[in-house]
């Protein structure tokens, strides 16, 4: 079973993409993702890191092919800070949404707590990227707003009050924007981050 066909997109659509995901085969999703990442090889860090490096207590569960203790992908990069960290842009771009899951009868929205996407400007040759801040306690009145690099989005949360977290951390989540509508699957944000020795 490929990563692709375990993954569930529906409580974490894009506005505008159709309920239930896209309608292209998982087959043609692995080439695409495939191409994706070759494209990706060579891309330098031109993003900031969403929290303070002063504040990064560690960072952990990168995009893996599987999370041991629950047999399903993790789809970004977990940064641990203290609560009530300032998160900020990590590029310019627009935010999408702004969703309240704290209280969502649905259990994955509940996991993802107080979050946000931003869709983010064009890179150089045009590609966008949808970046997803997860876990937060507080946000600005940033929906539908356009943000600048390095402008506050929120503070994040302490434990188990915005998703299932025991520890206070930012589910920093990043995939491609798809030519034809949609996006496409997880990336590894550290391929858009500055270095950073953080064990």
């Amino acid at each position: 079973m490929s990563r692709a066909d375990r993954f569930d997109r529906s409580d974490f659509d894009v506005a505008d993409a159709p309920e239930n995901g896209r309608a292209d085969a998982p087959a043609a999703e692995a080439v695409t993702a495939a191409a994706e990442l070759t494209v990706l090889a060579d891309v330098t860090p031109r993003w900031m890191w969403p929290i303070n490096p002063a504040h990064i207590l560690s960072l952990e569960d990168s995009v893996l092919a599987n999370r041991p203790e629950k047999n399903r992908p993790h789809d970004g990069l977990d940064i641990y800070a203290p609560p009530g960290t300032r998160i900020y842009a990590a590029s310019s771009g627009t935010v999408v949404q702004v969703k309240d899951g704290r209280q969502s009868k649905k259990a994955k929205t509940r996991a993802a707590g107080l979050f946000v996407d931003v869709l983010t400007d064009p890179d150089p040759v045009g590609r966008q990227y949808i970046q997803r801040y997860l876990h937060l306690a507080t946000v600005r009145d940033i929906n539908k707003q356009r943000l600048a690099l390095g402008s506050p989005i929120g503070e994040l949360a302490p434990p188990h009050t915005s998703g299932l977290a025991k520890r206070s951390h930012l589910h920093f989540e990043v995939r491609a924007v798809r030519k034809e509508g949609g996006y496409g699957p997880p990336l590894d944000p550290l391929r858009f981050l500055p270095p950073r020795n953080v064990s």
